[in-house]
């Protein structure tokens, strides 16, 4: 769920801030301090990958423009903008769960849900 998948799984991605210390508490970015990030400047092993977003697609345009007449309808087939090869699946992209936000499907799949109630779950 969400754009990049799974990008509220804090444990995942290390998003957000948590509170350090028994009595003196403060408050640190998750992911890391000041030396951690001069250590991942070239590479971080958190961020997201091309596979937590979606890989990158067109249409084959051109076979709809230069179609000959025929009875049936031309497709425009999805290419991959990485590889330039056709796709034979697609299988996710940017706003590609917004429709179905509402599922349970995807409300099983939440992180924000992990550890909710029964009567939580059905609030």
């Amino acid at each position: 769920t969400g754009y990049p998948t799974r990008w509220e799984d804090q444990t995942k991605y290390r998003g957000g801030w948590v509170v350090d210390g028994q009595r003196q508490k403060t408050l640190r970015l998750r992911l890391q301090g000041k030396w951690g990030t001069l250590s991942n400047i070239f590479y971080n092993p958190y961020l997201p990958t091309l596979d937590d977003y979606f890989e990158p697609w067109t249409y084959d345009y051109q076979n709809l423009i230069n179609a000959p007449l025929a009875d049936e309808q031309p497709t425009a087939r999805a290419i991959s903008m990485v590889t330039g090869k056709y796709m034979d699946t697609i299988e996710a992209g940017p706003n590609w769960d917004d429709d179905l936000g509402g599922s349970q499907v995807y409300a099983n799949n939440d992180p924000n849900l992990d550890g909710a109630s029964e009567e939580e779950m059905r609030q």
